[in-house]
Parts: C-alpha cells; structure tokens; sequence
C-alpha cells in the first residue's frame, strides 16, 4: 500500500481504521479470548477445590459444555486473529459461536439441575433466568451484526435453555410441566430477551451506519487509515459500484488559515485538474477531488503495492548502479509529460517516489503528488524537515533547488535538481548536504558543492552516471539537463550489470 507522504511499508496489517466492521472483529476476538479464558480458569479451579474428578468426567453431559465453551471461544479467536477472512464473514461466524456458546453455558448451568427440583416445586423463582441471557445481551450490545441475522442468532440462542429442558424431560432428567408452566418458566422471559436484543441491534446496527456514512466522500468508502501527517490522512478507499480500491488523501480544513483555504480549494483543484491530464503510466492516476461538506480536500487515487525508495534505502542501503539507472529512467519518463504540459512537481524526494508490482512487471516506478504542495515550516514528518510555510515556496529542504529555496520562480530544472538529490540518495544511502535544520540545509543548497557520490557510496558508482548526477545537481538551472537529454545520456551509460527484469523478479520473489 502506498501513502502519498512519508517513508513507510505499506501493508494491510498497518491498520488504524474506524470502519464498525473491522471494530467489531476485534470485539469479537477480545471477548472470545476473555470468555474462554476466564471459563477454563473457572473450570479447572472448580474440580480443584472439589477433587472429584471422576464424577466431573464420568459423562459427556458433564464435561461437553464446558469443553464447548472453551474450544468455540479459542477457534473464534484463532480466526478473527488470523485476519485472513473478510470482516464480514468473521462477523456471521461470530453469530455462529453465539448461538454454540449459549447452548453450551445452558448445558453447564442446567444438565442435571432439573432432576434435583421436584415437579411441585419448579417456578421461575426456583429455576431462576440463565445466565444464557446476560450472555447473549451482552453480546448483542458488543458484536453488533445485521439485524435480520442477530434476529436468528438471539432466537436460536433463546431456546437454547427450553431445549435443554426438554432434552431433560425426555430423558428423564427433569419432570415434566404443565403447558402453562413451561410458558411460563422457559419461554415467556426467553422470548422478551429476543425481543430486547433486537431492539438493541437495531439501535446499534444504526449507529454503525452514521459512521460508515461519515466515512464516505461522494461514492468513496473510506476502509482503513494507511497514512497519517501533519495535513491530514491518507486513507485505503473502496468506490460503492466498483471492485478496483483507490487511496484517498485528506487535507484537513484547519490545516490552512481562514485567509488561506479558499485560495488553496481553487488552486488545488486547478493543480488537480492538470494532473489528471498526465497519462504517463510512471504518474500516479488521479481518479477524482473534491471538498467534503466539512470543508476538508480530498484527493482519490490508485492503490499502489510496493514501497517508497526512502523506506527501500533505508531497509536494504543504496542501490546497485543499474537499479538506481533502472529507476531514474522511469521518473525521467514521468517527469517529461509534466514539463511539456507546464506542470512542475515542486516535491520530487524519495518518499514521493514508489516501486511497485503492476501485473507481472517489477520495480515499475510510480511518482505521487504532483502538485499537492504543503503549507507549514521547517516541522519534521517522518524524518524529513519539510518547509511548508504559505508564503514560502514548498518542498522538502533535504531535496530543494537552490531557486526554489529562494523563493524564485522554479521550472522543471526545479524538478531536475530534487531528481540529482534522490539518485544521490539512492547511490549512498545519505543526503547531499547534512544540517541539523531546514535553514541550514537550504544555505548548503544554495552555497556549497557537493561532495561526489563515488566518495561517500560502498558501492561503485560508474564515472558516467556520476556526471549525470552533478549535472543535475548544477547550482544553477541553465546548467542542467532536462528530463529528456537526461534520460538520453542515462541510457547511454555503460553498466556492467544492467538492471533486468529478471534480476527485479528476483529481487521481489525473495523479499
């Protein structure tokens, strides 16, 4: 999974999600994992303290419940922890376990009570409301589901306790009542519990759709938090007809002063019109924008698999030349349609810049955000000093052009500047200029040389490609490539292992 900011691995199990389903998975892991506990502790005490363990394991009828109780309650949890299953199907197994939990708490309690009360004197103050009922209420309150399924769930669940009595009579374990009685006793409270638990369920089943509803934007259901930063949310989002997942990104209100949002809306929605124009297949697709009736922006995109080159770099050190050759090629492929059409990135940084799987094709390069530039100065996201002040040009001081850390117009040289610090990036595992803050990065930017990557690399770096990167790193912007003449001389450098397919397959198959 990706997120459109910072460095991090994008995995499903990086879940921080307010979605009822996935919420009501955990309860049922939770209460599975307690019940069962508590109920072994309880039983292995209990024959304990009495040392009769003969009679305790003499029949089935004594020992089956409780083994019920404690075998569903761990294979419930053994599921819902495994996380393999959808929400959804885990939810009806949860029905499942219980509908087995009450019979099996019904046959802890009652196999064997009822022979013990003469017929005279069985009522509902002797036999008493089972244990079944807080159970099941308590579940009901916990484990909300459809309510057409708790409906069958509670009523099976209810007759969990006149069934055992039956089973009793006809086994000649309990004596029989009178039809009145049994009314009276075993189905009356029983079938108002089914009546309270629904009602329950409805009450709760509706709140779970207010907060499914406030997270929908338009026809996008927002699944599960991927990303977070100081703006806002980068969220994994599902379309209501479509089967294909997109990621969402949020840009919160109060992420911009009253003066400033209106400004933003229109020039992010101008910057988001443009993009959508982009129809390199190494551009990240913007699907949809718009403003939420909260005044938050958001932004629909595709769902990447893979993972940013700074957490890559980070994870496994610098790339091989002709990885980093491989790599560049495809941003520069990026990056050409956007200048041509007169967008300029303003944000290029390793983070910004994914290695994906696409159907069968391996490191395939996606370049996110262009466009979306920030508005805050010199705070730390993930380990990067970003300069995002309103007045300030945007971008991340650790890969800014010397012009752009001024504050004078950039262009796409802009963009081939923070492109030389990312293969710098990539061939040592370092930035070009260490500083301990955003102004004094931005000075080293502007003032000091850089020192050559072959220099600071463990791995060797081709004379060729490292003239390719001091290029880009020119101070000044007429002294740079372009992304065109850039790719060009890429493409020429002599590798002695070129970076294949089959060598990016291999990469992947064994991590």
């Amino acid at each position: 999974m990706t997120t459109p900011s910072g460095p991090r691995t994008f995995e499903p199990s990086r879940l921080a999600t307010a979605d009822p389903d996935v919420r009501t998975v955990r309860r049922i892991r939770f209460v599975s994992a307690v019940l069962g506990s508590a109920f072994l502790i309880v039983w292995i005490g209990s024959i304990t303290v009495s040392g009769d363990f003969a009679s305790e394991f003499a029949s089935p009828w004594q020992w089956g419940p409780a083994s019920i109780v404690v075998l569903s309650s761990l294979a419930v949890y053994l599921v819902a922890a495994h996380g393999t299953l959808p929400p959804t199907t885990i939810i009806t197994i949860g029905l499942v376990y219980e509908v087995v939990m009450s019979f099996g708490l019904a046959g802890v309690q009652y196999f064997g009570a009822f022979e013990r009360i003469p017929a005279e004197y069985m009522s509902r103050d002797v036999v008493g409301i089972s244990i079944v009922v807080i159970w099941v209420l308590t579940y009901t309150v916990l484990v909300p589901a459809v309510p057409w399924q708790a409906l069958i769930a509670l009523t099976v669940s209810m007759a969990s306790v006149p069934l055992i009595y039956l089973g009793s009579v006809a086994d000649g374990a309990a004596p029989p009542l009178p039809t009145t009685e049994f009314v009276l006793i075993f189905v009356t409270p029983y079938a108002g519990t089914v009546l309270a638990g629904y009602v329950i369920v409805r009450i709760v089943h509706g709140l779970g759709e207010q907060v499914r509803e406030a997270h929908r934007l338009g026809s996008y259901h927002l699944d599960e938090r991927i990303g977070h930063g100081g703006m806002g949310d980068v969220w994994r989002a599902s379309h209501h007809l479509l089967a294909r997942p997109a990621a969402v990104k949020l840009i919160r209100k109060d992420a911009f002063t009253t003066h400033s949002y209106d400004e933003a809306v229109a020039r992010f929605e101008r910057e988001a019109q443009a993009t959508a124009t982009l129809q390199s297949p190494h551009t990240v697709e913007l699907y949809d924008f718009g403003v939420a009736d909260d005044g938050t922006i958001y932004y629909v995109m595709e769902l990447l698999e893979g993972t940013d080159l700074e957490t890559l770099v980070e994870g496994h050190g610098p790339l091989p030349a002709g990885r980093v050759v491989h790599v560049l090629l495809q941003v520069c492929a990026s990056l050409e349609e956007a200048h041509r059409r007169g967008l300029v990135h303003r944000d290029i940084k390793p983070a910004n810049i994914v290695l994906c799987r696409v159907a069968f094709k391996h490191d395939f390069v996606k370049v996110l955000d262009f466009g979306l530039v920030k508005h805050r100065l010199d705070t730390r996201v993930d380990g990067d000093l970003v300069l995002t002040r309103a007045d300030h040009a945007a971008g991340t001081p650790s890969y800014m052009a010397p012009e752009q850390a001024l504050g004078e117009p950039v262009d796409g040289r802009s963009d081939i500047y923070s492109l030389g610090c990312v293969a710098y990036w990539l061939l040592t595992g370092c930035a070009v200029f260490d500083a301990n803050n955003a102004n004094a990065m931005l000075v080293a930017h502007v003032h000091d040389p850089p020192v050559p990557p072959s220099e600071r690399s463990e791995l060797s770096v081709p004379p060729a490609l490292e003239r390719a990167v001091l290029a880009c790193l020119a101070k000044k912007p007429e002294q740079r490539p372009d992304a065109t003449s850039l790719a060009a001389t890429l493409r020429g450098i002599g590798l002695d292992e070129p970076w294949t397919a089959e060598r990016a397959a291999a990469w992947w198959e064994r991590r």
